[in-house]
């Protein structure tokens, strides 16, 4: 399957498991729209990951392996979307297994400063995740989740389109 028809695929499965889950499944709560936006924009980020590295990844068992766990994080972080405990617990989960995708990656492909480069960006990621469930336990989960949705979509615009990390240098 071509790395785009891949990125697709997985977005759309991604955004339509948002979209049910936000319509059918999640509870009534000011948590809705920041996990929303979260979310979202983590499955617009990933189209352009799935887009770049399916070419570039090794293709063996233990990246199908972690490919796996990040798919049902991700779902699973969908149907978590309007609970502040379970969403941060998941999008923790979630940015650790994508730091662990990329170090597995590390040595085993031709562009190697982009690998650390996307295992740094998904560290940082985990921490500010970190943060976000230590407000949230802390009882600021609201005003953590604005913030987290707010910082994290200015992260993606300057990720994304500013200073774009998904191309070859």
């Amino acid at each position: 399957m071509s790395p785009t028809i891949r990125s697709w695929l997985a977005t759309s499965v991604f955004a339509l498991a948002g979209i049910i889950a936000v319509l059918f499944y999640s509870i009534v709560s000011p948590f809705l729209l920041p996990h929303f936006i979260i979310y979202m924009v983590l499955v617009i980020n990933t189209f352009f990951s799935i887009r770049f590295w399916a070419a570039h990844q090794p293709n063996d068992i233990r990246q199908f392996l972690i490919d796996a766990v990040l798919v049902v994080a991700y779902l699973t972080l969908a149907f978590s979307i309007g609970e502040p405990l379970h969403f941060a617990i998941v999008s923790l989960g979630v940015f650790i297994a994508a730091t662990i995708k990329y170090v597995l990656m590390r040595g085993r492909t031709p562009h190697e400063a982009l690998v650390e480069h996307k295992t740094f960006l998904d560290a940082l990621g985990a921490i500010a995740c970190a943060a976000l469930l230590g407000g949230t336990l802390s009882g600021y989960a609201l005003e953590t989740a604005w913030i987290f949705a707010i910082g994290f979509s200015l992260a993606n615009v300057h990720l994304l389109f500013v200073r774009p990390m998904y191309q070859l240098q």
